[in-house]
């Protein structure tokens, strides 16, 4: 069976719907009398590959619970107990994703009866149709599976058997992954978030008692017992995910003139807790009024409250955050701002949709909030740096916390753009007291390399780059952005982000017009072995950190445009892969980076810039690849699990680094590690050996 990862397509997975019959609802009491399951690959069911077994319970069957499947004493009398079953059922599920409709009422029960005769069970991945239909429509309600089968077009023969609900469930998983796509829900991990991100459904599910893997590890809740204690300091599902996930959408606008009463009633039919006042269609927003600002209205004023106009109790002040950024900036913002709701904006500014702190699951606090919240509010580099000064912490926190090393790096590489950001408006601000004025033009600032493709360690590095819209011909806006550049990589170093070894805006060659770009990068495809390509190479890696988002959009389609197709250019960009050379076995201490990341980034940056493939970190560009067949899927899968292997073993010496007083390395101590993880360092070397077959098969190169 294939290694399945967050990255793997929804289409490719190797799934087994599943589905149970119980002596109750009640998750506490209930004992299974039933098991069945159908396996699912790359789309389509395996009519021979089915799972159906009776169950002795060990407790009598209610007559009620007969009376919906039919399965009485009688017929589990002869049956086996359910750890002679789970045997069976272990090896026909393997590490496919188990996917169900209330899947959670299945797992729960599973853990359960798991529980009871003392085994461990946990599963890596699993998906709930039901959730996966309210990430489709939007509804927020809970459709059975019946409405879901009269929704989707699908018959059985027979309800309330397992196999028979089994495989209804994944006809209509079937059916749901091509509308998924249209939503842009491609992958296991995008599914998973989305799903992740219906609160009001997993909630209610969650009180019942059913299985919830959003926040709490299966053996945190199931074996040891220990429920949400462990969540106490910290929640991941806030660094997990963005505001897109979560938020209200569209939001609801309604005009000034509006009364209370009609404001009322729409909040209540589209089930919304607050409305932008304004005009979506003209983008023009003029206030926000909540749920409780009409209840305060109609305390202060009564029966005539319903007649007021939003216009005369709304806020004008409306607060807002982009789509990406995670969640636990919205919180931070709402804490700090005293206020419930907020707005999600597109990269245009335009209002998106709603997000409230009952989204949020809670209120919680942690160092990344408070990380967050300072480097929105810096003043001055002196602010940052102590705002960076935070991040050890927020690494060693979410490491605590079981965190993937790839959301990690996700983290820290969304903070190192936000200081970006933050750094490039005090720039402004310093080049407008000097008498410089605004910026003449509008610009994208890009961070480039580990920052970029959202990989950043610890030791972080100044990768910039800045395009700005129109010609120049007299010189007057490149000097303009030649001053900013030297002020704000003076601010970001002083925050703490290294100059060495890298590139910046002080240099002319990475500040320039959307033509010049043009040019820069028609003249590499010319000529790549005339640029310095350890450098160059990172321009494919860059990440909006600040300015115009249309203007980045139409820098990396030029990009991708001068750039694809070319093998020589490719090759230039795969050395590091090409020229690999495996450490000895008895090195002690090996540079990781230079060692194992690079090469990876390196030969998959070479592969995505030759077929055309817009993504920009390495997970996304090794899913994307193996889509389009330039890798193999087995290929694919060892190397997502070597990158995040390294980072994670990085991450760890570098935070040791910091609590010692050290300067963060990229050289991992191999004496430090465990005899298994250095077995699997060394395989994980081995893999990466690999990596200059890998490249030239992908760029079409006939082995000699």
């Amino acid at each position: 069976m294939p290694h399945i990862n967050r990255y793997t397509p929804l289409a490719d997975l190797t799934a087994v719907v599943l589905d149970t019959e119980t002596t109750g609802l009640e998750v506490a009491n209930a004992r299974i009398v039933q098991i069945g399951a159908v396996r699912v690959e790359q789309g389509q069911i395996q009519p021979a590959e089915t799972f159906l077994s009776l169950v002795n319970p060990g407790i009598p069957i209610p007559r009620t619970a007969t009376a919906v499947h039919g399965i009485d004493n009688a017929a589990v009398q002869a049956a086996p107990p359910f750890a002679t079953v789970k045997a069976r059922l272990d090896d026909f599920l393997g590490n496919a994703v188990v996917v169900g409709q209330s899947i959670g009422f299945d797992l729960a029960i599973l853990l359960r009866e798991t529980r009871r005769i003392g085994s461990h069970w946990e599963p890596s991945h699993f998906l709930d149709t039901k959730l996966l239909y309210a990430v489709l429509s939007g509804d927020s309600r809970e459709h059975s599976l019946d409405d879901l089968m009269a929704k989707l077009a699908v018959t059985i023969d027979h309800r309330h058997a397992a196999l028979s609900d089994a495989w209804a469930t994944a006809e209509i998983f079937i059916r749901l992954i091509p509308l998924l796509a249209t939503k842009g829900i491609y992958t296991l991990g995008e599914a998973e978030a989305r799903c992740n991100a219906q609160t009001g459904i997993l909630e209610r599910q969650a009180r019942e008692g059913w299985f919830d893997a959003t926040s709490v590890r299966p053996e945190e809740a199931w074996i040891a017992g220990r429920d949400r204690d462990a969540l106490a300091r910290l929640d991941p599902f806030l660094y997990r995910h963005r505001l897109r996930h979560v938020m209200k959408s569209p939001a609801l606008f309604l005009p000034p003139h509006t009364t209370v009463e009609e404001t009322a009633r729409q909040m209540e039919a589209q089930r919304r807790g607050v409305v932008i006042v304004g005009d979506e269609k003209r983008a023009q927003v003029w206030g926000i009024v909540s749920e409780r600002d009409l209840l305060l209205a109609l305390a202060r004023k009564g029966a005539a409250a319903a007649a007021c106009r939003l216009e005369s109790i709304m806020t004008e002040s409306v607060i807002s955050l982009p789509q990406e950024a995670f969640l636990y900036r919205a919180l931070a913002k709402m804490q700090r701002a005293q206020i419930r709701h907020l707005a999600v904006t597109d990269a245009a500014n335009r209002i998106l949709g709603t997000l409230s702190v009952n989204s949020l699951l809670g209120e919680r606090a942690s160092q990344a909030i408070l990380l967050g919240d300072e480097v929105s509010e810096a003043n001055d580099a002196a602010d940052l740096a102590r705002a960076r000064a935070r991040l050890p912490l927020v690494a060693r926190e979410l490491l605590n916390n079981d965190v993937d090393s790839i959301d990690i790096a996700r983290v820290l590489s969304f903070e190192l753009r936000e200081l970006i950001g933050r750094a490039s408006v005090l720039a402004e601000r310093t080049m407008k007291n000097a008498g410089a004025g605004r910026p003449p033009v509008p610009y994208a600032l890009q961070l480039l390399g580990s920052g970029g493709r959202g990989e950043a360690l610890l030791a972080a590095e100044q990768n910039i780059a800045l395009v700005y819209e129109s010609e120049d011909g007299a010189g007057v806006i490149q000097q303009w952005y030649s001053r900013f550049g030297e002020h704000l990589t003076q601010i970001v170093q002083e925050s703490g982000v290294s100059r060495a070894d890298s590139v910046d805006v002080r240099n002319p060659a990475w500040i320039g017009s959307l033509a010049s770009w043009r040019e820069r990068m028609h003249e590499w495809r010319q000529q790549p072995s005339h640029w310095p390509t350890a450098f160059a190479a990172r321009i494919f890696d860059g990440h909006l950190a600040y300015g115009n988002a249309e203007l980045d959009a139409e820098f990396h389609r030029v990009v991708r445009e001068e750039t694809r197709r070319n093998r020589a250019l490719g090759m230039a960009i795969a050395q590091s892969a090409l020229e690999y050379k495996r450490p000895a076995a008895e090195e002690t201490e090996v540079d990781l980076k230079r060692s194992g990341l690079m090469p990876i980034t390196a030969a998959m940056r070479a592969l995505a810039v030759y077929h055309g493939i817009a993504a920009i970190s390495t997970p996304e560009r090794l899913a994307a690849l193996g889509s389009v067949g330039a890798i193999g899927s087995a290929e694919r899968d060892r190397l997502d699990d070597v990158q995040s292997r390294l980072l994670g073993w990085l991450i760890r010496q570098q935070i040791d680094d910091f609590e010692a007083d050290r300067h963060p390395s990229k050289t991992l101590n191999i004496q430090n590690l465990s005899t298994l993880e250095r077995e699997s360092l060394q395989s994980c070397f081995e893999q990466i050996r690999m990596l200059p077959t890998m490249v030239r098969a992908g760029l079409g190169i006939r082995s000699s």
